[in-house]
């Protein structure tokens, strides 16, 4: 497994980041790009009733018109769409887009929930996830998406954990570390000495991979938080990723920035 720490190399000012797909600790070269908008290009919230100019500014200003950007209106969940272009999933709500289709970029929201990037060497498959604690184990349902399609194979994939909330922000009640301990692994959560129950999303989706035949080589992990600033894996005081729990924390009545996440040829 690959650990990546992309804040070391943002800052507050950054409109987007681009990242890369490893397997045993090297970039693999004819890989997809993966990318995150930041916080400082602003909301890139979908929804399929409202136009939102900034996020049509930010792609058309980050493609060429010879890029199908394909939305999906998430509603966390493990629906995944497997397509050959964006108008075929035009008005469809779900949380995770696959493609062989070198033209199409698949684009999922974010905000604090872990985006998830993957890629099939042998197929050329490649898509984005959106996986919040409803939706973890997507990334299972998409690879097995990808083998019914295109006949992909677990062990084949590239997979990206990306930046997202942290389990040193992410503290959550009983009745949900005992799902996650039943449904994915005991590691997942740890209990403070004050008693409160902390969840990492990172070793819950590690489980899953693992259990479904990815290799670990083949795994990246980023180990920001999207929520804080404080933590030894966290950049200090710059607050560059947009966070559900942070911004609404801090700004009450006020939005919180979402952030695009997609994969691209």
């Amino acid at each position: 497994m690959t650990t990546i720490k992309i804040s070391d190399f943002i800052d507050s000012s950054t409109p987007f980041y681009t990242g890369f797909f490893y397997s045993c600790g090297k970039k693999v070269e004819d890989a997809p790009n993966w990318a995150m908008s930041l916080k400082a290009a602003q909301s890139m919230r979908f929804r399929y009733d409202e136009i939102n100019s900034n996020r049509s500014a930010f792609f058309n200003s980050f493609f060429s018109s010879t890029k199908d950007i394909a939305s999906v209106e998430l509603i966390h969940s493990k629906i995944v769409y497997a397509i050959d272009s964006a108008s075929e999933i035009k008005q469809r709500k779900g949380d995770g887009i696959i493609t062989d289709n070198p033209a199409v970029v698949p684009v999922v929201t974010v905000a604090d929930c872990m985006p998830i990037f993957i890629y099939d060497r042998k197929t050329k498959v490649f898509g984005s996830l959106h996986s919040g604690w409803k939706g973890t184990g997507i990334v299972a349902e998409a690879i097995r998406l990808a083998g019914e399609k295109y006949g992909a194979r677990a062990e084949d994939f590239l997979v990206v954990l990306a930046p997202h909330i942290q389990s040193c922000c992410y503290s959550v009640d009983k009745e949900r570390a005992d799902y996650f301990i039943k449904n994915f692994s005991s590691d997942c959560v740890e209990v403070t000495s004050d008693g409160k129950y902390h969840l990492s999303l990172a070793k819950a989706n590690l489980a899953v991979l693992q259990k479904i035949g990815v290799k670990d080589e083949n795994i990246t992990v980023a180990v920001d938080c999207t929520c804080c600033t404080t933590d030894k894996n966290c950049i200090e005081k710059k607050y560059p990723f947009g966070s559900f729990r942070r911004e609404t924390n801090a700004t009450i009545g006020k939005p919180f920035t979402v952030q695009a996440a997609f994969c691209y040829r």
